[in-house]
């Protein structure tokens, strides 16, 4: 598999292409975060050094590292020691992939996810990387926007409840957090459907018609991310390597059935997203209705006048013109036909003022 570049790690949603570009920079600063689990629980330890990771590595019952930013070749050569990992694992732990990938090994499990991130200005997607063996697990992340603090609170207030967790059942409860990390991404999403839909039956344009379009292929682009979630947990949950117990399986088919009720949302979703188009089709349509109905009135109200400024502008003698008061009762019969026109419209309903 061809290794991406490291800006490739975050894609962002670009609103004139409607495709997702390469946003980080070249060089991110590489950060290191070290958990470990023993019998009081989930536990946050400093990095110093791979020496102390190994003796840590040694002691506990499961070592978890999340890493971030750039590191340099000297720190892959330390992590794939200390793992007794190979040249190629180390290639898919360190960079971005094009797409959600899994792939067994003797020493473990690897697989690549998708996190959305999703703002009121932003609309990107994150690469995620696992690895877990007997008793580490890495996470390999890109930007500095940390996928799983929440998570990780949790799991710390847990306490002794999970002393008795494996790397599997560690990383399960990750992955749950990227699962819900896209039910918030469809709360969102239903929130902006929603102010879009208001915005087409006020007044359907152009504008409106963009967002759409922006909306129909968001929902595409992020589905497309979802959908490898499914099957990724498939392929753990029937993988027989040593390192997936029979408590992480049950978590991981957990996991799975929470993929399956998301990508039903995003199936939900996304026909809402094609009955925008219904809605701003008819929306369009009535506002035309309107616009010729108004025309039509005016040119119904001017009609009663022209015919009788056209019979007394003819250019022969007509005796209504010598009398006196001849203009004024010209004039006012306008208005009185034309008046009488416009409550007649009125009454029968054509018109509502």
């Amino acid at each position: 598999m061809k290794e991406l570049e490291f800006t490739y790690g975050r894609l962002n949603f670009c609103g004139e292409t409607y495709q997702m570009l390469p946003c980080l920079p070249d060089n991110v600063e590489v950060r290191i975060q070290l958990y470990y689990i023993d019998e009081d629980g989930l536990m946050e330890s400093g990095f110093h050094s791979f020496d102390d990771l190994a003796e840590l590595k040694s002691q506990k019952s499961v070592v978890w590292m999340h890493i971030t930013g750039v590191a340099n070749d000297e720190f892959w050569k330390e992590l794939r020691r200390l793992l007794d990992l190979s040249d190629n694992q180390i290639k898919l732990l360190r960079s971005p992939h094009r797409r959600s990938y899994t792939e067994d090994f003797a020493e473990g499990v690897f697989w690549s996810l998708q996190r959305p991130s999703v703002t009121d200005n932003i609309d990107a997607l994150e690469t995620v990387n696992f690895l877990i063996t007997e008793n580490f697990m890495v996470t390999r992340q890109f930007s500095h926007d940390n996928a799983f603090s929440l998570v990780t609170h949790k799991l710390m207030a847990k306490g002794q409840h999970i002393a008795a967790y494996g790397s599997d059942r560690l990383a399960a409860e990750l992955l749950g957090d990227i699962i819900n990390s896209y039910l918030d991404l469809l709360k969102t999403g239903g929130t902006k459907l929603e102010a879009i839909q208001n915005k087409i039956i006020r007044n359907p344009g152009k504008q409106e018609l963009e967002l759409i379009n922006r909306s129909q292929q968001l929902i595409w682009i992020f589905l497309n991310a979802v959908w490898p979630v499914e099957i990724i947990m498939q392929s753990v949950v029937h993988s027989r390597n040593p390192v997936i117990g029979e408590e992480g399986r049950e978590d991981f088919r957990a996991r799975m059935a929470e993929a399956q009720s998301v990508l039903r949302l995003f199936e939900t979703y996304r026909a809402m997203s094609y009955d925008l188009m219904d809605v701003y089709v008819s929306g369009l349509g009535l506002r035309t209705n309107e616009t010729t109905m108004i025309l039509t009135i005016i040119a119904t109200l001017f009609l009663p006048p022209t015919l009788i400024a056209g019979v007394y502008g003819m250019n022969f003698t007509i005796p209504e013109i010598h009398w006196e008061g001849g203009y004024y009762v010209c004039l006012a019969s306008m208005f009185v036909v034309s008046g009488g026109l416009l409550i007649w419209l009125k009454t029968r309903g054509y018109i509502r003022f």
